[in-house]
């Protein structure tokens, strides 16, 4: 299939290296096994595709005494869940790859809810960041839906799982991110 996906900024094959020494747990294994002889059995890579829409926004702020101001940002919307919040990074190229069948993490949230989403988490946003004294202008220029390739860093029965962004390199325990966890356990087989 077909996917809009961001330009990755790490590789599969360096996203194990990420998670070596992340925990005790790790740590400690690999430490054993190295003073032992044993190991270098390398985890299982794979690479899953998980749905955010991109709200490309813009706000008018009516300054009293020093005309307007207009900022430009970008809010995600989980495409998954429904969260939304500010891209808080520089967002790569976008490309279209082709995803095997069974790493995509399906959205459940359409357009309209998003654009909903977007609408409801804007004024709570926009207060805090910027206080603004009366109601500013706003509009949703764009809303685009794009895939992160994730990968799972497997180490296998008795080890742990990760889930690496290939967007921002952020590693998190794989079942602290739900959706991909599920798609995750869904088809296990590895990729690489």
């Amino acid at each position: 299939m077909e996917l809009p996906c961001f330009e990755p900024r790490l590789e599969p094959s360096d996203a194990a290296g990420r998670t070596d020494r992340l925990t005790l747990t790790t740590f400690l294994r690999s430490k054993l096994e190295s003073l032992l002889g044993r190991g270098g059995t390398e985890p299982r890579v794979t690479t899953l595709y998980y749905p955010d829409y991109l709200a490309y926004t813009t706000v008018v702020f009516d300054r009293i005494g020093r005309g307007e101001k207009t900022v430009k940002f970008v809010a995600g919307i989980d495409a998954a869940t429904g969260r939304a919040g500010e891209v808080d990074v520089t967002i790569p190229e976008i490309e279209t790859r082709t995803a095997p069948d069974g790493r995509i993490v399906p959205a459940s949230v359409d357009e309209r809810e998003a654009e909903e989403t977007w609408d409801d988490w804007l004024f709570g946003y926009i207060n805090r960041k910027y206080r603004p004294v009366k109601r500013p202008e706003t509009s949703l220029d764009r809303l685009e839906l794009v895939y992160t390739p994730y990968y799972v860093v497997d180490y296998g029965e008795d080890g742990d799982r990760y889930a690496i962004s290939s967007l921002t390199k952020q590693t998190e325990l794989l079942e602290d991110i739900g959706p991909l966890a599920d798609a995750y356990r869904e088809q296990p087989e590895p990729e690489t």
